[in-house]
């Protein structure tokens, strides 16, 4: 989010590819979208949703927009509002994708959802690569569409190296690594050890996936 916002991927390769000379004459060659007084969307608003949504309380966004089956109901601690996905896709001026992969979710956002967002907006995916029809994706920065798009997933993984999204100027991709700190990779261990010795036991899991 921070990264397409700033447009820093595009910028880097104006350092790495233009020596000294930068294009300093055009007032908007290195404008970036303002986290701050924006519309920030959510689909899935789960414990990946919210804790993004913690983190954004200190950026003064406008208002935070969830989509989910059902209303969270601790949202009016983010305060934020849960509404329909035709209102999430129309509003968000970042659109962030944090919900589990299933039938039901699977090509949700495809060219007629991208054909919905806002021009300026930024597209996010931290969840699965399954929930985007990539073809769809890659017609729809190609077309400007909307703004931008961070994928910490795609589909496959990773990405063969001829892919058309990663050709894209507007896409910054990464090799999902949202969890990758020794940290969280030793909350990670230890939850799923404890979640199957739980099991075993016939007590209820630490937390659930679902």
């Amino acid at each position: 989010m921070i990264a397409k916002s700033k447009n820093k991927s595009n910028l880097r390769n104006s350092c790495l590819n233009s020596g000294s000379q930068w294009v300093t004459e055009q007032i908007d060659w290195r404008m970036g979208v303002e986290i701050r007084d924006s519309v920030i969307g959510f689909f899935g608003f789960g414990g990946i949703g919210q804790a993004i949504a913690k983190r954004l309380q200190s950026w003064d966004v406008a208002k935070i927009l969830y989509t989910t089956r059902t209303r969270k109901e601790n949202d009016v601690q983010f305060q934020a509002e849960h509404v329909p996905f035709e209102r999430l896709l129309r509003e968000s001026d970042f659109l962030v994708v944090a919900a589990p992969l299933t039938d039901e979710t699977r090509g949700k956002f495809n060219a007629q959802a991208f054909g919905q967002m806002k021009r300026s907006a930024v597209f996010v995916n931290v969840a699965r690569g399954g929930l985007v029809n990539q073809a769809d994706l890659h017609e729809a920065l190609s077309t400007g569409q909307f703004l931008a798009a961070g994928l910490d997933v795609t589909t496959p993984e990773p990405l063969p190296a001829d892919s058309p999204i990663l050709k894209l100027p507007n896409c910054v991709v990464l090799p999902h690594l949202g969890t990758q700190t020794m940290k969280t990779t030793i909350e990670m261990s230890l939850l799923a050890a404890n979640n199957i010795i739980n099991a075993i036991e016939g007590r209820p899991m630490v937390r659930s996936a679902y």
